[in-house]
């Protein structure tokens, strides 16, 4: 009778998963089997998620302000303030439209290119600067409010892409399972910063550093959809955010191929498109610096396209 034969196992080592962003991000690409066909999906749905943001961030930022325990934080910098809060405060006040600003910036750079080690750095970062590091003017939002707000925006971007009515039910699929993975690595890279696994690691963890909102590096590399193209390439040195990614293979598969599909209308401002952003306070620069990007191997408001 012949021997059982011994399972593979991939051994990953637990001290450089809380010491080494890339090889984090490499374990979770490999447990989440994030490969070329999510890149594939991405490349192709990105006009369609740019299409939806600006009604992404009305929607996310009327949902904060329905609570008063997640709208001080746009006064206080902080959710576990227990003062009264200003209701006065509306979609249109200054600090919100600043907030939303960001928010608009991020949900660009989740368009961007995830085969960039660039890209991972500057969702890690996002993580910090919610947890009061990395920031001149610090701010501390709890994690349970970090966690359903990333909820809710993958709530919203499904039933909006799912019910697109000229993309094919298999790109559907394909581009809410790639968005999907993307918001539950955020997701990782938010929790890393709240909870106390691995602290025994912590004398071996690069210190964060402090920059500007929206800045990795001293770069910014995040854009709100307000500068033009030109514009954009000239302050990050690049081009469209998926330019590139046709041709980076991360598994060994062929290509990706652009669709010739056609955009959607972008949809006009309106108040059925109150969005808002649980990341109101966005970037934040990344627990291991990389001067360079390293290429890895790797509700009924919701507006309808016609």
């Amino acid at each position: 009778m012949a021997p059982p034969q011994r399972r593979i196992m991939q051994h990953i080592d637990r001290k450089e998963l809380y010491t080494n962003l890339e090889t984090r991000i490499h374990y979770l690409h490999s447990f989440l089997d994030f490969s070329s066909n999510d890149i594939e999906a991405l490349i192709g749905g990105a006009k369609y998620i740019k299409a939806l943001i600006p009604a992404i961030v009305n929607i996310v930022y009327k949902k904060l302000l329905q609570y008063d325990i997640t709208a001080r934080a746009f006064e206080t910098r902080s959710t576990s303030y227990e003062g009264p809060v200003d209701l006065s405060l509306t979609e249109d006040s200054p600090q919100i439209l600043y907030r939303k600003m960001f928010l608009r910036g991020y949900l660009n750079k989740l368009c961007s290119d995830p085969s960039r080690m660039e890209f991972w750095e500057y969702l890690d970062k996002v993580g910090m600067m919610h947890v009061g590091r990395g920031r001149t003017h610090p701010l501390h939002i709890e994690y349970v409010h970090i966690g359903v707000t990333l909820s809710f925006i993958q709530d919203v971007l499904t039933e909006a892409l799912l019910s697109h009515p000229r993309l094919q039910m298999s790109r559907k699929i394909a581009l809410v399972k790639a968005l999907g993975k993307v918001i539950w690595i955020q997701n990782d890279l938010f929790a890393k910063w709240y909870v106390r696994d691995g602290d025994e690691f912590a004398d071996d963890m690069h210190a964060p550093e402090v920059e500007k909102e929206g800045y990795l590096h001293g770069k910014k590399v995040i854009h709100d959809g307000s500068e033009s193209e030109s514009e954009a390439e000239s302050e990050t040195g690049g081009g469209c955010p998926f330019k590139g990614m046709g041709t980076m293979n991360i598994s060994g598969d062929p290509p990706a191929r652009r669709p010739k599909d056609s955009p959607p209308p972008v949809p006009e401002k309106g108040p059925e498109m109150a969005v808002a952003s649980p990341e109101a306070q966005l970037p934040a620069s990344p627990s291991t610096p990389t001067p360079n990007a390293k290429r890895l191997s790797v509700g009924s408001a919701i507006p309808r396209p016609v």
